[in-house]
């Protein structure tokens, strides 16, 4: 069986770590390490990950986001395949064997996620799990305007819609398995997910690279994660994108428009963009009216992407490079 390093990039997580934690533990397939990477926690994380020795730490003194956080975990990992978590969630204990399971029976597929549900605590001091039916996301799928969503968000989950595994754009970044030699042969040198990213849309870019490369990607419905998620939207409706996003710091905001920028600077082809040109144009003009009209802060993403656009080149070249599928074929994955 294919052996598995756990790794677990974390800011301030001490409340939901010792959940996920106990459900690793308790994972039929044991993983071969599990690795937390610390981003300058200084709500007592590192203090209570000294209850798990079993546990290694690699320390950061200050946030250098997820990106960087799960690449430093990628370059240490000696396994098949490694798997990413956000702090926040509760596994089934069968999540990684099904996982594996499905990287193992067929060596086209570069990574896999569960279906992730969502999860809540209760009122007062104990804070206990309450585990939902609710969806938080079925895997990421992306548009012909270019906008990745997360299927089936906030959707209860139709009888017999997910009973096997089923191909998809790319696996979210909530939790994830990736076979050792995918990351490797979309590296740039020692970044996997893109450095220059920080956090925001990292998994949609990875996942866009991935298929380039010609590895494909599914979503393992029986394997189970629950994930603790407070800003979620649900499709274009107008009131909730609203919601969503005035939950979010100006700086995240600022950094997922740079980020969506920087994705198309880097991935786009003639094939892919030309006959998608009408809908992409249309989504960032409204994009923009809301930024111009609601959010002008965050069109400081624009000259922050400009001044990137010769790094992303360098990158798209080595993308380039690794192609494996042409046009035609990459836009059978995008959603109409």
């Amino acid at each position: 069986m294919m052996s598995v390093a756990v790794n677990i990039v974390t800011w301030n997580g001490k409340e939901f770590l010792p959940h996920l934690l106990k459900s690793l533990m308790a994972q039929t397939v044991k993983p071969k390490r599990i690795l937390v990477i610390d981003n300058g926690s200084v709500d007592g994380t590192l203090e209570l990950l000294k209850e798990w020795p079993t546990v290694h730490v690699l320390r950061n003194n200050r946030n250098l986001g997820f990106a960087h956080g799960y690449n430093q975990g990628f370059a240490l990992s000696d396994a098949d395949a490694v798997l990413i978590a956000n702090q926040d969630l509760i596994l089934d204990p069968r999540c990684i064997e099904r996982l594996v399971a499905e990287l193992e029976r067929d060596r086209t597929v570069g990574s896999v996620c569960p279906l992730a549900y969502r999860f809540s605590f209760t009122e007062g001091d104990l804070r206990e799990p309450l585990l939902s039916g609710t969806i938080d996301t079925a895997g990421l799928a992306i548009r012909r305007s270019r906008q990745a969503i997360n299927i089936d968000e906030g959707r209860q989950p139709d009888e017999g819609a997910y009973r096997s595994p089923s191909e998809i754009f790319g696996v979210h970044g909530v939790l994830a398995l990736f076979r050792k030699t995918a990351l490797q042969d979309v590296a740039f040198h020692d970044e996997y997910f893109d450095d220059d990213f920080f956090a925001y849309k990292e998994d949609v870019d990875l996942a866009w690279r991935l298929r380039w490369a010609g590895w494909s990607a599914r979503l393992v419905p029986a394997a189970v994660v629950y994930h603790y998620r407070t800003l979620t939207h649900h499709g274009d409706r107008i009131a909730s994108v609203f919601k969503t996003r005035s939950g979010r710091s100006p700086k995240l905001r600022t950094l997922s428009y740079r980020n969506h920028l920087l994705m198309l600077i880097k991935n786009e082809t003639p094939g892919t963009f030309i006959p998608d040109f009408p809908f992409i144009l249309l989504y960032e003009l409204k994009r923009l009216v809301y930024l111009l009209l609601r959010e002008w802060p965050t069109l400081a993403a624009i000259p922050q992407a400009l001044r990137l656009v010769a790094r992303m080149r360098r990158k798209r070249s080595l993308i380039k490079r690794t192609r494996r599928i042409d046009s035609k074929t990459f836009r059978s994955f995008i959603r109409t």
